[in-house]
Parts: C-alpha cells; sequence; structure tokens
C-alpha cells in the first residue's frame, strides 16, 4: 500500500525552512516551491526546491566572484602596462628591437674596427726602430689599437636608445640587405 504524502501548511514549511510565511509565498510565486493546495505544500518537494534555490544564489555568487577576479587581473594587467610606458618614457627600459638595433650596430662597428686593426697598425709597427724597448712600443701601439676598437662598448648613450635616436627604417635596411 502506498501512504499519501502529508501536506503542511505555509505557517510549518516556513517553520522547517526558518523563513517567513511571506517569504514561502514569494518563492511559490517565483516557481521555487510547488503548492499541492493552496496554502498548502508537501514536505519533501517543498524543501528540495528550497535547496535548489540556494543551491543557485551560491552558483551565481561564485560567477560574480569570477568576474570580480577577471575584472581585478584586467586591473593589475592595466596598472602594468602603464608602469611598463612610463619606464619608456623615463629611458628605463627598452623595447627588443630597439635594443637589437643599436647592439647590433655597436656589434658591427667593433667588427669592422677589428678587421681593420692590422691594416691601421702595420704603418705604427712598421715605424718602430730596433732596440731593446721594441718590444715594449709594439704591445703599445697593438694596445692603442684595440682599446680604439673597444671603444664602440664603452660608449654607451642612452639617447640612442630614445625614439629619436632609434631609427626603425633603418633598421628594416639592413635587414633587407642581410646585416643583422
Amino acid at each position: 500500500m502506498h501512504k499519501a504524502a502529508k501536506a503542511y501548511s505555509r505557517k510549518n514549511i516556513a517553520q522547517i525552512l526558518t523563513i517567513s510565511e511571506k517569504r514561502v509565498k514569494q518563492l511559490t510565486d517565483e516557481g521555487v516551491i510547488d503548492e499541492f493546495s493552496p496554502g498548502f505544500y508537501h514536505l519533501l518537494p517543498a524543501v528540495r526546491g528550497y535547496i535548489g534555490y540556494l543551491q543557485s544564489l551560491v552558483a551565481d555568487d561564485d560567477q560574480s566572484s569570477d568576474y570580480n577576479q577577471e575584472r581585478a587581473r584586467y586591473t593589475r594587467i592595466k596598472r602594468e602596462d602603464a608602469e611598463l610606458d612610463l619606464q619608456v618614457k623615463r629611458n628605463e627600459l627598452h623595447h627588443a628591437h630597439v635594443v637589437e638595433f643599436v647592439v647590433t650596430n655597436s656589434i658591427v662597428a667593433f667588427k669592422a674596427k677589428l678587421e681593420t686593426l692590422p691594416h691601421t697598425a702595420l704603418p705604427a709597427l712598421m715605424g718602430i726602430a730596433d732596440g731593446a724597448d721594441k718590444p715594449e712600443r709594439i704591445l703599445a701601439v697593438l694596445k692603442k689599437s684595440t682599446d680604439d676598437a673597444l671603444s664602440e662598448f664603452a660608449e654607451y648613450d642612452p639617447a640612442d636608445f630614445s625614439a629619436s635616436g632609434y631609427a626603425p627604417g633603418a633598421a628594416k635596411a639592413k635587414e633587407d640587405v642581410g646585416v643583422v
């Protein structure tokens, strides 16, 4: 035999769910809790409906929390981007392509000086007369020539990295002719 489910009044359901009778009526009107007959409810469907309603509220809070987390992340990224832009404007930070262009130019100039070093040092070396101090004089000529070549790296100028010191067209033209 199947026993018929007992019907509870709105007041009893409000007490069980620890909400007001008015709130039970609102939840009924919203379709959260189903009425068995006007003012009466079956206990199990009413409790299940209310629990489902509470779970949907928690899920909505999670979505709101996700939105707030994403909004905070977006704000943090915008702040970091603004800080990086400020460092670029203060000439404290440089774009990778600008650094690559300036360093490449320095290396190319250093390589050219090294390649011409024997030709520029030879006349001075040939002019050294024989004598006890000949090795020291040869070393002095070679040291001066290498110091001259190394001066390419010693002459750092922050203006080379600024927008006015960097010529993007020049970098593209060098790439076209194979100079890197």
